[in-house]
């Protein structure tokens, strides 16, 4: 038959189905070629318990059980010998064999459906001419870094992904790996950085450490190297502890501190804390603590040989500001064009105003001529004093704006435990709490827990505070009181201790030395 198209008669052609004949052997070869691509990839992911499997497998079979058994005993002596003689190369081996531990045991197992139900995952859709499919991209896990508190990974992002998405399924993530807290730091580019918290070394009480036991020329404030490390060493006081197992230290050269948190939180633990660690450079002449204790001393007073100056009342606090705005202004008059920082001396020292509860100062002062001095004093410590060298050490429990007018002039903040969930962001930056700084968590059987941000710091740090109790601050006022004049650093005015001076010459502060 033909058919009519137009008036041209064309003939009919039969529709044959196209088939291609594949060989056997093509196919054989295809799913042969697919099954060791993957086996290379999957040795590849795997390529340090390929190697070591096939290593038993071959020992087994050459010395039977008997011999695995001496093997492994045999390593653990090697262990045990290696640990004594150079426990710093063991303890990187140690935490890098644990961190391929939990990559293979924890977070590969769980990944990708992580992913997926997260939307970290990506999936890019693909057609033919009968259907459409998708095909699913993860990030990939780069490396891992594990210790018995925390495991770090290092992720690669994929093609437009953001840190901040990462940051938004933290508490999920946190979760699907059951760590205690999750943490997410962005790298300057394609990666960030997974903190996954799986217990908690904050829990038992940092005990102070030794401030003269390392320092060169040991407790003599003339040698001329002691010296040098104590101004060096007013850039890193030790307070504490970090998370990481880390000494937690604060700058107090250059910088102002604030310290925040609700009654009980510990804000009296920091204070004490920064104040025994500049001891030595109290003792030594090169730093002054003007001491202001607005609820009449019942907090601070412990330490007040220590002090150059100490006010309780308004008015004495009043006149102590005013004093430390014309010192500032008389330094930088004096120090205009010659430097930018001013570097402590005997003669010359770090000026130190601690004020414990500022907002007491600033929003509860019922006296309208002291509140305005003030009012004018702090603000000016804060903007102009760090580089004259007159700093500023504040403590306060409500960090609200129309109560701390001034909080951003703080560089270094540090947030304990707060009442209200917003509190962190008006402590330590917006975004703080997002980023791990879960202030209102932490329970009231942590005092002195709380998480610090410095200056140019991306990331809150979870830190705790030492200990230090009555013993230890009563220690600490007897061994580091300024030297006398003769000793090259000056003694504070103990007049008002003369009607307590013990007949037989002993210590006129009535503290005792504690051994």
């Amino acid at each position: 038959m033909s058919r009519i198209y137009g008036d041209q008669r064309m003939p009919r052609i039969p529709s044959r189905p196209d088939k291609v004949r594949v060989p056997l052997w093509m196919l054989l070869l295809a799913v042969a070629g697919k099954g060791l691509v993957l086996g290379v990839r999957w040795c590849w992911r795997h390529r340090i318990a390929v190697p070591a499997g096939l290593g038993v497998l071959v020992f087994v079979h050459r010395f039977g059980l008997p011999g695995l058994v001496g093997l492994l005993v045999g390593m653990v002596l090697v262990a045990v010998l290696w640990r004594r003689v150079h426990p710093l190369s063991f303890g990187w081996l140690a935490r890098w064999v644990w961190g391929r531990v939990r990559l293979t045991v924890v977070y590969r197992r769980r990944w990708r459906a992580a992913m997926v139900h997260t939307d970290l995952a990506i999936r890019v859709p693909t057609s033919n001419a009968d259907q459409v499919t998708f095909d699913d991209y993860y990030p990939r896990i780069r490396a891992i870094r594990s210790t018995r508190a925390v495991d770090v990974l290092r992720v690669e992002l994929l093609p437009g992904q953001t840190p901040e998405q990462w940051a938004e399924q933290a508490e999920a993530l946190r979760h699907v790996f059951r760590a205690r807290r999750c943490q997410v730091h962005a790298e300057a580019h394609r990666f960030v950085r997974l903190h996954f918290h799986h217990r908690d070394t904050l829990v038992r009480p940092v005990t102070p450490g030794d401030l003269d036991g390392s320092r060169p020329g040991g407790a003599d404030p003339d040698h001329g190297a002691a010296s040098g490390v104590l101004v060096a060493e007013l850039g890193a006081v030790p307070v504490g502890r970090c998370e990481d197992g880390s000494p937690w230290t604060l700058p107090i050269r250059g910088t102002h501190l604030l310290v925040a948190g609700a009654t009980g939180a510990g804000k009296g633990s920091v204070l004490w804390a920064i104040i025994r660690g500049l001891g030595p450079a109290v003792r030594a002449g090169l730093v002054e603590l003007w001491v202001c204790d607005p609820k009449g001393g019942m907090e601070l007073a412990f330490g007040e040989p220590l002090f150059a100056r100490f006010a309780t009342t308004t008015g004495e606090i009043a006149d102590l500001l005013d004093d430390a705005v014309a010192v500032m202004q008389r330094r930088t008059a004096r120090l205009r064009g010659r430097t930018r920082l001013h570097t402590p001396t005997v003669g010359d020292p770090l000026i130190v105003v601690v004020v414990d509860e500022i907002a007491s100062l600033t929003a509860y002062v019922t006296d309208r001529e002291v509140k305005k001095r003030i009012g004018a004093a702090l603000p000016l410590l804060l903007s102009q004093g760090r580089a004259p060298g007159v700093v500023v050490l504040a403590a306060v429990q409500d960090p609200r704006k129309e109560v701390l007018p001034f909080r951003d002039l703080f560089p270094v903040r540090v947030a304990l435990r707060m009442t209200e969930t917003d509190q962190a962001d008006l402590v330590l930056g917006s975004g703080a709490r997002d980023r791990g700084a879960r202030a209102e968590e932490i329970p009231l059987s942590l005092p002195g827990v709380g998480y610090v941000l410095a200056e140019g710091q991306p990331e809150p740090v979870r830190v705790r505070a030492a200990h230090i109790d009555d013993t230890e601050i009563s220690r600490t006022v007897w061994a580091y009181r300024p030297v006398s004049a003769a000793g090259g650093g000056w003694t504070p005015d103990l007049d008002a201790y003369a009607d307590d001076v013990p007949a037989d010459g002993g210590d006129p502060t009535g503290w005792g030395e504690v051994a």
